[in-house]
Order: structure tokens, then sequence, then C-alpha cells
């Protein structure tokens, strides 16, 4: 019986198990086959440990980050329309009742959304997700009614959509190359040109004029959101393939969302040093380097 090579197709002797033409290595049998597959499939992991296959690659660009990035842009617009509305009403009872039923939603949403995800009920989930963005945008009210930290709120949410942005240009940019294995040069300088382009935009809408203080508070927080997304969510996406796309992306959003309440802990602690500094005596601190030198003051607000 004439035995054919496997990967040319060339003639080989019968007892051979390498090929003449092309060198290639030919099991007797079906078990030693199996094992020489199984041990490629083995070093072809270990090999794109960090890379994404085509189907992995297209959740991520094509489904999971343009969702975030809609979100992040929703709840800028929220947070924009909320501010505008209620920077003039007092923080009253009424008011205090209205914000907690709003949390109560945007809490809600969040529970309902996982739940959807897991059946893999993709249209509902993406509206109740608008939702919940939405209704973020109001979740920073007491510090602009209360404060004269306006412009910070604005800029904490716009770095957000900025460090969305950054992810989208490497993907798009890079494309089926995003992830892959030999491209991590790539990855860095497209990064540090978003990033450069970010800032850029950033200081010239806020005029901003206390760099020492705005630019490393920006940076950083532009690298927790991008830096997470990119990774985190890669990682992700390369376990859970099988999963629901909107399942993989909630544990995303989830572990944005947590590095936001952090981010607006460490702010409010902030915010409570500098009013205590304030009320000791240091009324002639200025932060208004750190909101821009164009903000607008607004009237003082009453908390009953």
């Amino acid at each position: 019986m004439v035995k054919f090579c496997t990967n040319c197709g060339s003639v080989m002797k019968k007892n051979s198990q390498f090929c003449g033409a092309c060198g290639s290595h030919i099991p007797k049998n079906a078990t030693e086959r199996d094992q020489i597959f199984k041990k490629e499939i083995k070093e072809s992991k270990v090999k794109i440990k960090y890379a994404l296959t085509s189907p992995q690659r297209d959740i991520f660009l094509k489904k999971i980050l343009p969702t975030m990035l809609i979100g992040s842009i929703i709840w800028l617009i929220s947070e924009i329309i909320f501010s505008t509305i209620f920077i003039e009403i007092e923080f009253s009872q009424t008011f205090l009742a209205f914000y907690i039923f709003m949390v109560i939603v945007a809490v809600i949403c969040f529970i309902l959304l996982y739940f959807v995800s897991r059946n893999n009920n993709t249209d509902l989930a993406l509206l109740i997700f608008f939702l919940f963005s939405f209704v973020a945008g109001i979740l920073s009210l007491p510090i602009i009614m209360v404060t004269e930290f306006l412009p910070q709120v604005h800029m904490f949410v716009s770095l957000s959509v900025g460090a969305l942005l950054i992810t989208c240009f490497i993907g798009l940019s890079l494309r089926d190359k995003y992830f892959a294995k030999g491209y991590i040069w790539a990855h860095t300088v497209l990064f540090l040109i978003g990033t450069a382009l970010v800032e850029i935009v950033f200081i010239l809408i806020f005029d901003i004029q206390n760099y020492l203080l705005t630019i490393p508070v920006s940076l950083s927080y532009i690298l927790i959101v991008a830096l997470t997304t990119m990774f985190y969510g890669s990682k992700v996406v390369q376990k859970k393939e099988k999963e629901p796309w909107m399942l993989s992306f909630y544990k995303i959003e989830g572990v944005l969302l947590l590095s936001l309440i952090i981010a607006i802990v460490v702010v409010v602690v902030v915010l409570v040093l500098v009013g205590l500094g304030i009320a000791c005596g240091g009324s002639d601190l200025d932060f208004s380097g750190f909101g821009g030198g164009s903000s607008k003051s607004k009237k003082k607000t009453k908390i009953q």
C-alpha cells in the first residue's frame, strides 16, 4: 500500500516516519498522531497565552468595547443634564428622597443586568445597561450641589470617556493584530499617542492651569480605566469565549465600577480634608487650578 505524506502529499516509503520531500514527521498510528496533536495544541496555548483568537478579538473589539464607550458617553451626557437641572436647587429632604430612589434604581438595574446577560438576552441587557448609565449621571449630584467642584465632576466623567476612546483607538488601528504576539511596541506607541491626545483635549476644554496637580491625577485615572479594560477585558474574553458576550461585558464593567467607587471614595476623602482645612482657617487655599481657570461660580446651596 502506497503511503503519502499528510503535509505535502509526496510518496513515502512504507515504514518511513519522515517525508523525504518536506521532512515532516508522519506518525505510525492514530494514537501517536493524537499525542502529537495534543502536544502541539498545548505548546500553541503557551505561545499565545496573552493573545486573542479571531472570534475572541471580534467579541471584544466589535461588541464589548463599543458598548462600554456608548455607556460612558450616555453617563457623561446624563451627568451634564442632571447637573444643569439641579445646580440651583436646594439640598432638601425632597431631593434626598429622589436621590435615594435613583440610587436604588441604579443598583436594581445593575443586578438585573447580570441575570439578563446570563440568559443571553442581549437586547434587553443593552437596554438595562444604557438605563443604568443614564441613572449613573445623577450619582455625583451631592458633590455638585454642596461644593464648588462642578468642573472636577465633569472632568472625572470625561476622563472615563477618554480612556475608553484610547482603547478603541488601539483596537481600530491594530484590528487583527490587537493583542497578537509580537506587537507589544505597536500597542505601547498607540497607547502613548492616544493618551497624549486625550490629555491635550482635556487641558484645552477645561482650561487647566495647575498642571502639577491635574496631569498626574488625570493620567493615573486614564491608566486605571484603559489598562483595566484592555488586560482584564481580554483575559475575561479569552477564558470565557463560550459564555454570552454580555456576561463577559458585565464582569468587565463590574471591575471598572469597583475602581470607580474606590476613586469616588478617595475624592470624597480629599474634599472632606479640604473642607476641614478651610474650616480650620485655611480659607486662602486655592484649588481653582484643578478645576480650570474659567469655571463659573454658582450660588451657595442650603442644606436643610
